[in-house]
C-alpha cells in the first residue's frame, strides 16, 4: 500500500477485530513463562551489542544524549515492551534518563484479551497493570502512554502508514529493519528540527492551560523552566473559567485537523486521570446536539467512520433526554468518555508536578538574543530586571504578538463571556449546541460562550449574559423562563485564534531571511530548496489554541517538548507540519500577498 505522509490517517477509524481473529492472535502471541525468560535474554544481548542501552557487566549504561529511542515493528501483546521496561528498571540511570519505544500495532488487541496473556506472564505483572491501565481504545493514529520517564507511543496503523509519518532517528529497532530515509524531497520547513540540551533553562511565558502544560511536558523531559505569568494567579486569562468542556468537534471525512483535535481529547481525558483530582473534573459524558438537517447530515457522516462505540455514539433524542436527565432539543453524537474540567485547578495540578518556577506579576517587557546565542529577557513587576536563558517558549496567547514584534503572528483575539447560572435543573453530563452547557458544580453550571469579534472590552456585558441564556434554552428547553436574577456571575476571557483555527506549535523561524531565501515560491510553489528554514535558535511557540485549548495545549506541549528534547513525536508527520508556526508566511508567499 502507497502511503503519504501528508495525508490523515483513512477511515475507518476503528480497528475493529473479530472474536474468531481476536483467538487466533491470542494463540499466535501467547508465550510461556520459559519463552519470556528466553526473549528477555534476546533482548539483553540485543541491547549490549548496540551498546546503548547494556553495559558490558550487564548493568544499563548510561545514554550518551539522555535517553534511548527504540522502535518496534511488532507490539503484539506488548511483551518486547514490558520486557524492555523492566531491563530498564534495572539502572540507576534510569532515573536521570528517557526510554521513548515507539511500536506498531496494525491489529491491537481488545484489553480482556490483553489481560488475559498478561496473565501468563506473571513476573511483568506490576508493569502489565500499569500498561492496561493506559491501554487505548482501537482508533487509528497515535496514542502516547505515559509511565513518567517511560514513554510508549503506540501507532495503531498499517507498518506503512506508520512508518510513513515517523520522524526521529531510532537507537534500537526490534522485530525489523531501521526505517529507511526517504528520497522523496522535503521542503525546509517539513524537515526534522534539531533540539536544545535536557539541561537547558527555558522560560516559558504564561500560566494558561498552554503554559502550564508546556512547563509540565518540559520539565518531565529534563529542562529547568521557569512559568513567567503577568497576572497574580495561574490561569489569570482565558484559562481561568470555572468549567471547561473537553470536545472535539469530528469532521465527517479524514482530515488532518481532526485526527489532531480526536488525540488531543484522547491526550487530555488521560492526562486527567494521572495528573488532577475528581473533584475538580468529571468524565460524564458530553453531547452534541443535531439541531437541523444540515447537522444531523454531518453527524451521520461522522458515524459512518466507525469510531469504536465505547469513544462515540449516536444517540436519539429521547435516548439523550435519559442522559441528559431533562428535556433536550434533539439527538446528535455521544462522546462517553469526555467531560468537563476546572482549568485553574488542573493548570495548578499540572505546574505543582512539573516542579517548574513561578514568577507572579511578572510581565515580559523585551526578548532579545545575545552575543553568546542565549535569550535575555526583561522582566517588570515582582521580578524587575533582566534574567538570562537557554530557549523561550511563547505561550501568552495574544500576548504573543507584541512580543514577538519581528514576526507576523498570525493570531486574532476573539472575545468570550461565560456565564455562570445557579438552578438545580442542570444537565447530568455536557450538553452542545450552538453554546455548552455544563453540570453544576457547587450549585451552579456554566453556559457560554458569546463570540464577539469586534468587541475589546472585559467588563461583563447584560447582552450577552442574555445570549447565553438564550442558548442554554436552545439546548435545554425547560429552563425558557430563566432570567438575568439567575445569572450569578460570569467571566470574560479573550481567545487566541489562527487563520485556520489551528494552534502554531514549535520553533520560529527568522521571517524576514526566510521572504528572502524562499522567494521563489512566489512563481513555483513546488520549487524544491536545498538550502534549511532559518530557525531562530532557542525560539518557540504554543499558542493560538481558540476555544479548543483544553484539548489542544496538552498535546501541543507533547510536541513542543519532544522536539526540543529530539525525541520522537508523538503525533503523525503531518499533524507536526500543519500546526507549524512559519505555515502562515510560507503560505503568504506562495499566494503572492508578501
Amino acid at each position: 500500500m502507497k502511503t503519504s505522509p501528508k495525508k490523515a490517517f483513512s477511515d475507518p477509524q476503528h480497528l475493529l477485530l473479530t472474536s474468531q481473529l481476536v483467538g487466533l492472535l491470542s494463540v499466535k502471541f501467547h508465550r510461556s513463562t520459559l519463552q519470556v525468560g528466553q526473549r528477555l535474554e534476546e533482548l539483553r544481548t540485543l541491547f549490549s551489542n548496540d551498546k546503548f542501552f547494556l553495559g558490558a557487566d550487564h548493568s544499563l549504561a548510561e545514554s550518551p544524549h539522555g535517553q534511548v529511542q527504540v522502535l518496534d515493528h511488532q507490539f503484539d501483546a506488548g511483551l518486547d515492551f514490558l520486557l524492555t521496561w523492566a531491563l530498564w528498571q534495572q539502572s540507576q540511570t534510569a532515573l536521570t534518563s528517557q526510554l521513548c519505544y515507539v511500536a506498531i500495532c496494525e491489529q491491537p488487541l481488545p484489553l480482556d484479551a490483553l489481560k488475559a496473556l498478561h496473565q501468563e506472564w506473571p513476573n511483568l505483572g506490576s508493569l502489565s497493570l500499569q500498561l492496561q491501565t493506559q491501554y487505548p481504545v482501537a482508533i487509528k493514529g497515535f496514542h502516547q502512554l505515559d509511565f513518567g520517564n517511560v514513554k510508549l507511543i503506540l501507532i495503531q496503523a498499517s507498518p506503512d502508514e506508520a512508518l510513513a509519518q515517523l520522524q526521529g532517528p531510532f537507537d534500537v529497532v526490534l522485530n525489523g529493519k531501521k526505517p529507511q530515509q526517504s528520497t522523496v524531497y522535503q521542503p525546509p520547513w517539513q524537515r526534522p528540527l534539531s533540539g536544545v540540551s535536557c539541561r537547558s533553562k527555558v522560560a516559558v511565558i504564561g500560566a494558561g492551560i498552554s503554559g502550564v502544560s508546556t512547563a509540565y511536558s518540559l520539565s518531565k523531559r529534563g529542562f529547568e523552566v521557569t512559568l513567567i505569568e503577568q497576572g497574580p494567579t495561574l490561569a489569570s486569562g482565558a484559562s481561568g473559567n470555572r468549567q471547561g468542556m473537553l470536545y472535539a468537534k469530528l469532521p465527517d471525512n479524514a482530515t488532518i485537523a481532526g485526527q489532531f483535535y480526536q488525540q488531543g481529547l484522547q491526550h487530555s481525558m488521560g492526562l486527567l486521570q494521572r495528573s488532577l483530582s475528581p473533584d475538580f473534573w468529571q468524565s460524564c459524558g458530553l453531547l452534541q446536539l443535531a439541531n437541523n438537517p444540515k447537522q444531523v447530515a454531518q453527524m451521520q457522516g461522522v458515524m459512518k467512520r466507525q469510531y469504536p462505540p465505547s469513544w462515540l455514539q449516536w444517540l436519539s433524542q429521547p435516548q439523550a433526554e435519559q442522559l441528559a436527565q431533562q428535556p433536550v432539543c434533539a439527538g446528535g453524537l455521544y462522546f462517553p468518555n469526555s467531560g468537563w474540567v476546572s482549568p485553574a485547578h488542573w493548570c495548578d495540578a499540572l505546574y505543582t508536578q512539573s516542579g517548574a518556577y513561578l514568577w507572579l506579576n511578572t510581565r515580559v517587557l523585551a526578548l532579545q538574543r545575545t552575543q553568546s546565542q542565549n535569550w535575555q529577557l526583561e522582566l517588570k513587576g515582582d521580578r524587575s530586571g533582566y534574567y538570562g536563558f537557554d530557549a523561550v517558549v511563547i505561550a501568552n496567547a495574544n500576548g504573543a504578538k507584541s512580543l514577538l514584534s519581528e514576526h507576523c503572528v498570525a493570531l486574532k483575539s476573539i472575545r468570550g463571556q461565560v456565564s455562570y447560572v445557579e438552578s438545580p435543573q442542570s444537565p447530568a453530563l455536557v450538553v452542545c449546541g450552538e453554546g455548552y452547557v455544563t453540570p453544576s458544580q457547587n450549585h451552579m453550571f456554566a453556559v457560554g460562550a458569546s463570540y464577539n469579534l469586534h468587541t475589546a472590552g472585559a467588563e461583563l456585558s447584560e447582552q450577552d449574559h442574555m445570549g447565553n441564556l438564550g442558548r442554554l434554552s436552545e439546548v435545554l428547553p425547560q429552563h425558557k423562563e430563566l432570567g438575568l436574577n439567575a445569572i450569578k456571575g460570569g467571566r470574560v476571557g479573550f481567545r487566541a485564534v489562527t487563520p485556520d483555527y489551528l494552534p502554531m506549535v514549535g520553533q520560529l523561524a527568522d521571517e524576514s531571511l526566510g521572504l528572502s531565501r524562499f522567494a521563489k515560491l512566489r512563481q513555483d510553489a513546488n520549487y524544491k530548496f536545498t538550502h534549511d528554514m532559518p530557525y531562530v535558535e532557542g525560539l518557540y511557540i504554543n499558542a493560538g489554541h481558540g476555544s479548543k485549548g483544553l484539548i489542544s495545549a496538552p498535546l501541543s506541549a507533547e510536541i513542543l517538548a519532544s522536539s526540543m528534547a529530539n525525541q520522537s513525536l508523538p503525533v503523525a508527520q503531518c499533524v507536526a507540519w500543519a500546526l507549524d508556526p512559519n505555515r502562515f508566511f510560507i503560505r503568504d508567499l506562495i499566494r503572492r500577498k508578501r
